[in-house]
């Protein structure tokens, strides 16, 4: 039987190790590039690593809404607002604070030396459009708001598109499945259905960035789908893992790494993963690779500022000891922001619950007493 329980098997701590991994893929490749090291690990000789972090990022989230999604289901009582406040939090507790302090790195940066780059796109107008996830908008409405990430948060593109599936995917599940109420549902599957459209074939700026990217969405979901119904044995997890990497491997070329034709491999390969965990109970309690998840979504969002900012104020950052310096400095300040916001997402949730239904914090998340 399918379970993301920890006592059960590997796979909860898997996931994290792939979350923890793919965003320091994400940090260490922008950093090979922003200090010019490392080019037997960039293009032309292998992909970006920063773009397959991205693409991990894109299945595994498929993967897990799906899961949460159909698991949650089950009881009666959950519908959209509890999808919805869920979402919210997890996202927004690692957006604000992250927004919060790139527009203090970025006005620091921008006062001392003015840097075009990051100015450019260093205004409230922009900064509104990306607290309210406009930044990856590819719908009929193009000039409504900015579409452009804040500042040097680059990163941020991709965050916007993650938010308008979400909401998509939430709103027709409960359209489809739960029976939810049409009059609120309906308006947010059409609006918030167009970026996802947008990207199961499209990419930003028709530059082939970020092409199929819900496509790669709804193959993570499909692995829930498959393995919620049927585990292979370990010895074929095993067999199709290593086919599927090696395939991956073969058919990604560096500079063309969003390419709809290698994202079957890909999706087979983390699918065959989380099989053989599903069979494994190996893994400790590994207290570091749940620390190193716990902070990676704030990782993505700063580390992109901070090193513009060295590159900026340092024009000769250049090397080994600026890469592993900034990196470390980026994990540093990603742990501290979210030791105190993203780290408490689940208490902030309980709190929007609270509010929402205007019950005390403890009565929100109050278990039912028997009668």
């Amino acid at each position: 039987m399918f379970t993301l329980a920890s006592t059960r098997n590997d796979t909860s701590i898997t996931l994290d190790a792939c979350r923890a991994l793919a965003a320091q893929m994400v940090c260490c490749g922008h950093a090979l590039a922003f200090f010019g090291v490392g080019a037997a690990a960039r293009p032309p000789d292998v992909p970006h690593m920063q773009v397959i972090g991205v693409l991990l990022f894109f299945i595994m989230s498929g993967f897990l809404i799906a899961a949460t999604l159909f698991r949650k289901s089950a009881a009666p009582e959950y519908g959209f607002k509890q999808y919805f406040i869920d979402r919210f939090a997890r996202i927004y507790s690692g957006l604000l604070p992250a927004l919060a302090f790139i527009v203090v790195v970025d006005g620091l940066v921008i006062l001392q030396t003015g840097d075009p780059t990051i100015s450019r796109n260093y205004d409230l107008k922009t900064l509104i459009a990306n607290l309210l996830m406009n930044e990856g908008y590819r719908g009929i409405f193009p000039h409504f708001m900015p579409r452009e990430a804040f500042g040097s948060a680059s990163p941020l593109w991709t965050l916007a598109i993650e938010w308008h599936i979400y909401l998509f995917v939430g709103a027709a599940f409960f359209i489809f499945v739960r029976r939810g109420s049409l009059y609120l549902l309906i308006p947010l599957l059409l609006f918030f259905g167009q970026t996802p459209f947008r990207y199961i074939l499209g990419s930003t700026y028709g530059n082939d960035v970020g092409t199929g990217l819900f496509a790669l969405w709804l193959g993570g979901a499909a692995i829930y789908f498959v393995l919620s119904r049927w585990i292979p044995p370990l010895w074929a997890s095993a067999t199709l893992l290593a086919a599927s990497t090696a395939l991956y491997a073969f058919e990604v070329v560096p500079d063309h790494e969003y390419d709809l034709a290698t994202y079957p491999a890909l999706v087979v390969a983390v699918g065959s993963l989380i099989a053989i965990t599903q069979r494994t109970k190996i893994i400790g309690r590994a207290a570091v690779i749940r620390t190193a998840a716990d902070y990676s979504f704030t990782l993505y969002l700063i580390h992109h500022t901070i090193m513009m900012a060295v590159i900026a104020l340092v024009p000769g950052a250049q090397g080994w000891l600026w890469f592993f310096a900034v990196v470390a400095a980026s994990n540093a300040a990603a742990y501290a922001i979210a030791c105190l916001c993203e780290m408490r997402h689940k208490k902030f949730a309980a709190w929007i619950a609270s509010l929402w239904s205007r019950e005390k914090p403890e009565m929100a998340i109050a278990p039912k007493q028997p009668r």
